[in-house]
């Protein structure tokens, strides 16, 4: 039978919960754990302001769970972890017909650079889960991490070509944008060329350097050398809506004054219902950041949130959640 709806929804789309994955004393964090746990209770406390959020915590810290144990909006699950970054190996979430499939893609650790043992069966575990009750797990071979694509909710779907194709280098770009329309729901593949600063182990995520705001704006990130933000925004310009039509672009300003070896950036921005997180790194570029979102999106509440160490491990807001669509069913 055809389908009658397909579609993979926006992230400023009605939305069940937020994922988050908090830092085990075994991790990446161990040397710097006080401080980002406190950056995570702060994240956690400003997503739970607007919806709920599933917090996968550490174990062998059943402890831990007590923390949010008179919140009814924080849902602690135990799961063991290799990393934190769940934007890349928790659901991704497609519309069709009248149920909701949670596309569990495979992760290697973005490209292998890494372990991710633990962070590729954590989908299993949600399946499993009441939170989920509601949506169809389906597990693929194909890799794909949630922080390198970006939908606009019609069937457009913003990617850094260089970041997919040295993924899949035995896919050109006609095989590679085929297999996205057919896995994602989404009728085309559009998209920027750049390859990632230096550091950047996701060989550069568009959820860094690109983001769709609304279905005609993208907010881009300048960059530190002025060649490289001259190079995205030409390749911005070019892109073109269904209609024809240029999109709007938005500059988002440069966080001087924070250590120029890391990748600090403004597009890592989360929706959550009726609000929009965004990245600041106690710099002056903070506010200028936040107001320039916040005049884009009037019937969103815009607000900072502290992220000066998450991108220490070279990642922010966006990168450390995952959102989960409200179901079909």
């Amino acid at each position: 039978m055809a389908e009658t709806l397909a579609r993979l929804p926006a992230e400023w789309s009605r939305q069940k919960a937020t994922l988050l994955a908090f830092p085990s004393a075994s991790g990446d964090w161990r040397g710097q754990l006080a401080g980002i746990r406190q950056e995570y209770r702060r994240l956690i406390d400003a997503i739970s302001r607007f919806q709920s959020v599933i917090l996968l915590t550490p174990p062998e810290e059943p402890e831990l769970s007590g923390e949010w144990s008179g919140q009814e909006s924080v849902v602690c699950l135990p799961v063991s972890i290799n990393d934190t970054w769940c934007r890349d190996y928790g659901p991704i979430c497609v519309h069709r017909d009248q149920e909701t499939q949670a596309l569990d893609f495979h992760f290697d650790g973005w490209g292998g650079k890494y372990d991710a043992s633990l962070d590729n069966r954590v989908n299993r575990t949600l399946a499993d889960h009441p939170a989920f009750s509601n949506y169809r797990f389906k597990s693929l071979s194909f890799e794909l991490e949630g922080g390198a694509i970006e939908s606009d909710g019609i069937g457009s779907l913003l990617v850094n070509w260089h970041c997919l194709q040295t993924r899949h280098a035995e896919l050109d770009r006609q095989e590679l944008e085929r297999e996205l329309c057919r896995l994602l729901a989404v009728d085309r593949v559009i998209g920027i060329d750049v390859p990632p600063t230096e550091g950047d182990d996701t060989d550069g995520h568009i959820d860094t350097l690109a983001r769709f705001v609304d279905e005609q704006t993208i907010a881009w990130q300048r960059q530190a050398d002025a060649e490289r933000s001259e190079r995205i925004e030409t390749q911005l310009q070019a892109l073109r809506r269904p209609d024809g039509t240029r999109y709007r672009l938005i500059a988002l300003p440069q966080p001087t004054g924070f250590d120029p070896g890391l990748p600090a950036n403004y597009a890592n921005f989360l929706f959550v219902n009726g609000g929009c997180l965004v990245p600041a790194y106690d710099v002056p570029a903070d506010e200028e950041a936040r107001m320039m979102l916040a005049q884009a999106l009037p019937e969103h509440e815009v607000i900072s949130v502290s992220s000066a160490i998450l991108i220490s491990q070279f990642g922010s807001i966006h990168c450390a959640t995952m959102h989960i669509p409200e179901s079909h069913s």
